[in-house]
């Protein structure tokens, strides 16, 4: 038994590992690349610049108009370093020496993920299940499987094919996987969501009905 809970212990720390990711921002002369960038609430950013580059968090404001003056969030030295982000919102940080020259960029960092593995198994297939509850008010559950470790991604649509939200975009081992959409900010009416792990594709509707 108590094997058992050690291993147990042991398989819920993997899980919370594979989901905080790195991610890397380097400059391609006197740009940040990539310039803008999306993220989940916990990620690491690494700035891997030149010598010459560093990167001080800003207002808006500040940013809009080429400032350099701190918001009091991150400030990296030159050559870059590493940073946690656990705010949401878009954080906008400059190039102190060169803001002048547009030397800018943005983070985007989205509420951490709700994906939850199902259980052990590794599936046979690649699918997409049909949301539940479907209409659903404010919550659903979205269920997939993939039978091999891929990048992934979960979006989601509105009818005219606009992407009005990232749910999920990170490796992701093989397995089953759930997660809960809360919908509360969006109006009722029809979406879709769409699973990509690879090459595989699938798209499906779901109903908001408030």
């Amino acid at each position: 038994m108590k094997k058992a809970f050690i291993f147990l212990l042991i398989i819920m720390a993997a899980a919370d590992i594979s989901f905080s990711t790195t991610h890397i921002i380097t400059n391609s002369g006197f740009a940040f690349s990539p310039g803008s960038i999306t993220i989940f609430a916990g990620d690491t950013i690494n700035f891997v610049l030149e010598t010459i580059h560093n990167a001080r968090e800003v207002s808006q404001a500040t940013w809009n108009a080429n400032g350099t003056t701190s918001n009091g969030g991150f400030d990296l030295p030159f050559g870059g370093g590493k940073v946690v982000l656990t705010q949401t919102g878009v954080h906008y940080y400059v190039c102190v020496p060169h803001a002048s020259m547009e030397m800018k960029g943005t983070i985007t960092v989205n509420p951490a993920t709700d994906i939850e593995p199902d259980d052990g198994t590794i599936p046979a297939n690649f699918s997409l299940m049909q949301n539940y509850p479907n209409p659903f008010n404010p919550e659903t559950v979205i269920s997939f499987s993939i039978p091999k470790r891929d990048y992934t991604s979960l979006k989601i649509f509105d009818v005219l094919g606009n992407e009005i939200a990232v749910l999920f975009a990170d490796e992701l081992s093989a397995g089953k996987y759930s997660y809960k959409w809360n919908a509360e900010s969006f109006p009722s009416g029809v979406y879709f969501y769409r699973l990509e792990s690879g090459s595989f594709i699938a798209t499906k509707k779901l109903i908001l009905m408030k």
